[in-house]
């Protein structure tokens, strides 16, 4: 690949990377009011959002005329990276009962170290020093974010020890099932296909598991309300269908490691809802991690232009 053409692919990516991350964080905007407005359980709320999503996937792919075939190898592998992703979002959606969004966002951020040691153990991908300070600097800024987006992070005062522990886990186990998301991505058979069909395989996986699971719980309620048809689109289009097939994109032009670290837009959107939105406060420990994370997405964009200029 020629040298300009090289410098123009990862500039695309880190567009792709940050418009999939701040699209993320846009979640609990319209999961929050979804749960404890319209009193919508987690399954209900994952079901419709994928349900929701692979629609939209299956209207913007038929107006291109094209095919969803794709081999059996293929859809076994989709398959398999739909129940990471799967966990992933009821893991988040459970959390937030349990823990501030905040805390949750700064521990479901813990994913790129995961993918950075996934790709150097799995696809023997450079683990420089650079990429390492660049992502820890980005994790130490998230932190401080989560903590002025939280309330400096106060937990509701009938909270008992073990629904803390709970909601943490829930938190921690997003970083690990997210992260091996991200690097299936990377899988011969998923990395060629089109956004849009990874994307849709995902999705509709994801709802058929949800809708199964769903039986041994509350079961699927119906939409309440046309708000909860709103916040539940909104959901489906956003941080969902925009947001999958960005990050597809931005893993083909970047790589995982990479996509992860620039995956730091994602708390600050989240930060940002939370303060405008939820009247969340937002103090001087968070401007300081708001820095530390514009610094780290920039070493990214600076090391960009120092590959394309050596």
């Amino acid at each position: 690949m020629r040298p300009n053409l090289q410098f123009i692919t990862k500039i695309k990516g880190i567009l792709y990377a940050l418009i999939s991350s701040g699209t993320f964080g846009l979640i609990p905007l319209f999961t929050i009011p979804l749960r404890k407005e319209e009193g919508m359980n987690e399954f209900s709320i994952v079901f419709y959002r994928y349900l929701l999503s692979a629609s939209f996937i299956v209207v913007l792919y038929l107006a291109d005329k094209k095919s969803f075939r794709i081999s059996l190898q293929s859809l076994l592998r989709l398959f398999c990276m739909s129940l990471f992703y799967a966990a992933t979002a009821v893991c988040l959606v459970y959390s937030y009962n349990y823990i501030p969004s905040g805390v949750v966002t700064t521990i479901h951020f813990l994913y790129p170290v995961v993918v950075v040691f996934l790709m150097t153990l799995f696809y023997k991908e450079p683990m420089s020093k650079r990429l390492i300070f660049i992502a820890f600097l980005a994790i130490v800024g998230v932190g401080f974010l989560a903590l002025s987006g939280s309330k400096s992070g106060e937990y509701l005062p009938d909270q008992t020890l073990g629904e803390i522990v709970l909601g943490l886990t829930l938190a921690v186990s997003t970083a690990f099932t997210y992260g091996f998301y991200i690097v299936g991505l990377n899988l011969r058979g998923v990395r060629e296909l089109d956004s849009k069909v990874v994307t849709f395989y995902v999705l509709m996986f994801g709802a058929i598991v949800y809708a199964i699971l769903a039986q041994f719980s509350d079961g699927i309620q119906w939409i309440p309300s046309g708000k909860a048809w709103l916040n539940l689109s909104l959901l489906a289009l956003l941080p969902t269908v925009v947001f999958l097939i960005t990050l597809l994109l931005a893993v083909k032009n970047v790589g995982s490691s990479t996509t992860s670290i620039l995956g730091a837009a994602e708390p600050i959107v989240a930060v940002l809802c939370g303060v405008l939105v939820f009247d969340e406060g937002f103090s001087i420990g968070g401007f300081v991690g708001l820095c530390l994370v514009i610094i780290a997405v920039t070493l990214v964009m600076l090391d960009t232009s120092r590959k394309k200029t050596a």
